[in-house]
């Protein structure tokens, strides 16, 4: 099968990421994966890119790491695929899939949408969004194990790497109850090995390889894919 990592931040846009998009590439490469999405955190989230400049240019200096990343992604034979972490409030935050970037910049007033708008605006352009870790307890997050209005999402991520089994068994438990599409990321931010966290522990794996985002998001919501779970395909 061939692996996608779903959840990854580069240094030069995410605040708290510590590796490059270079190295996050040729890390996905050397641990077996076909492609990544980047989604590095966005204007609501920890971004590294500065908040002041004017919309566009926020913007076009948020995707320099995923311009990077895909020029260097097609000299070592790895898919990129473009995508965002933004936050929606309460510490909470969503990964958005498969929106063009030129969708973003013409949309002047994303940044005030509330999550109904942001999915609206998701779904209008062809595009896949989904909770990630849901039930993540950390002190910036409030409520963390208040459950979530499903309405907006088209699946939630019920294994991230960084989480605790304790958080990651509560969002399972939750999509099970709702029966409401899974999926799984590692949340890396960085290319070799820190603590207990390796490169490559989660993702989702799909039967044939995705060479465009169009295909990427037809087999997420069509649900032709399995999880990855502490590096196992299961």
């Amino acid at each position: 099968m061939y692996k996608y990592e779903m959840h990854l931040q580069t240094s030069r846009t995410s605040a708290c990421a510590i590796s490059g998009a270079k190295e996050m590439v040729a890390a996905a490469k050397e641990n077996g994966y076909a492609g990544i999405v980047l989604t590095n955190h966005f204007f609501h989230g920890n971004t590294a890119v500065d908040r002041s400049l004017p919309w566009e240019e926020f913007f076009n200096a948020y995707v320099d790491d995923y311009v990077e990343a895909v020029k260097y992604g097609k000299e070592i034979d790895m898919d990129v695929f473009f995508g965002i972490e933004e936050g929606i409030g309460g510490g909470k935050e969503v990964l958005i899939y498969g929106v063009p970037a030129k969708a973003y910049l013409e949309c002047s007033d994303f940044l005030t949408k509330d999550i109904y708008g942001i999915s609206k605006f998701v779904h209008d352009n062809g595009g896949y969004i989904a909770m990630a870790h849901p039930f993540r307890h950390r002190n910036y997050i409030a409520n963390p194990d208040a459950e979530p209005d499903l309405t907006p999402f088209d699946a939630i991520e019920v294994f991230n790497q960084c989480n605790t089994k304790e958080d990651n068994e509560h969002a399972r438990q939750f999509a099970e109850k709702n029966d409401f599409p899974v999926i799984a990321g590692s949340d890396i931010h960085l290319a070799s090995k820190y603590a207990d966290k390796t490169f490559g522990g989660s993702g989702i794996a799909f039967e044939k390889r995705l060479y465009t985002e169009k295909e990427f998001i037809k087999q997420l919501k069509n649900g032709n894919y399995k999880l990855i779970k502490n590096g196992k395909i299961v």
